[in-house]
């Protein structure tokens, strides 16, 4: 294991832990709504590397699926707040993903054989001990939304870079030697 590499958490004490008992779940479904507090998206704002998080809230229908599973199908939504990567300035994106997760014991889980080389593949998240970590779920889902190079709609490099400020362009240090080979071909 990679010294570098900060340790799990435990299942449940992740930021935004939600954990949702299979046998809670009704053989018609339960409706599950849940948002994080201040504490959790201060501390999801380090985890995601941005400089904060708002309105953060899950949706989902939870349904049995298959002999011992769980299907959650949802929508999540949440800001962050990151700095915009052409003016610097502050800048909030409103992000919402519609998700589906499938959850399967781990005896099940383990048996999954994904190939290397295929990048679709889904395998289902582990239900550990009954139950599931729905908010966990829901953080990585999340995550994957925030944007990497953020962007304001009306901000613009020509903003910034000012025409007068570029230098003009040098001659080609090849230049010289291209000139030589001209007067030697003419010779």
């Amino acid at each position: 294991m990679d010294e570098n590499l900060p340790e799990s958490p435990a299942f449940g004490a992740c930021e935004f832990s939600y954990l949702v008992r299979a046998e809670d779940v009704p053989p018609k479904g339960a409706h599950i709504k849940f948002e994080a507090d201040a504490k959790a998206c201060e501390k999801l704002a380090v985890r995601l590397n941005v400089d904060d998080v708002a309105d953060l809230a899950v949706e989902a229908q939870m349904t049995p699926f298959g002999k011992r599973g769980l299907m959650a199908i949802g929508k999540i939504s949440g800001r962050v707040l990151q700095q915009c990567g052409v003016t610097l300035q502050p800048l909030w994106t409103a992000l919402e993903v519609d998700f589906t997760t499938e959850f399967q014991p781990r005896d099940i889980v383990m048996q999954y054989v994904v190939p290397e080389d295929d990048f679709e593949a889904e395998v289902p998240e582990i239900i550990d001990d009954g139950a599931v970590d729905l908010g966990e779920v829901a953080t990585q889902i999340f995550a994957m939304e925030v944007p990497v190079y953020p962007r304001a709609p009306d901000a613009e490099f020509d903003d910034i870079i000012d025409a007068d400020d570029v230098e003009e362009e040098k001659p080609s240090p090849f230049a010289a030697l291209q000139a030589l080979k001209t007067t030697n071909d003419d010779a």
